[in-house]
């Protein structure tokens, strides 16, 4: 084997590594890593029931009822939850969603609620609940 080719075939090796590389890092980032947990998620372990209503405890101490509907939805953009719905209808209950997906199951947090004409918010629950599982 020549000096060149010896050469041609460590570049090779070393951009076949670096390519292998950058894909496992994509899948671990995009599909093993779940997001880590914000305040309405943080330290939530135990039964499904109990966990959800633990979220739908803290959504309700965080934003009670009375309070500003534009705050909250401040708030819960900072923690990285997305609208769902673009209705604006004070009938409509109102969406925002945070997937905390992970292998092998799929998690996500709502939070549901209601506002009147003024921008402030009559009702408010939280919800948290596997989506599937591989």
């Amino acid at each position: 084997m020549t000096k060149l080719t010896r050469r041609l075939v460590f570049i090779i090796v070393i951009i076949l590594v670096a390519a292998v590389s950058s894909f496992a890092t994509s899948v671990y980032l995009t599909l093993v890593r779940p997001n880590a947990p914000v305040p309405l998620t943080d330290g939530l372990h135990g039964k499904w029931a109990d966990v959800s209503a633990e979220v739908d405890r803290r959504v309700k101490t965080s934003f009670p009822v009375g309070s500003r509907e534009a705050d909250m939805g401040a708030e819960l953009h900072r923690q990285g939850f997305a609208r769902q719905d673009w209705a604006s209808s004070p009938d409509h209950e109102h969406e925002a969603m945070r997937r905390e997906d992970g292998l092998p199951c799929r998690m996500a947090a709502y939070v549901y609620w209601r506002s009147d004409g003024g921008g402030r918010i009559t009702a408010v629950r939280g919800l948290y609940r596997e989506e599937g599982c591989l």
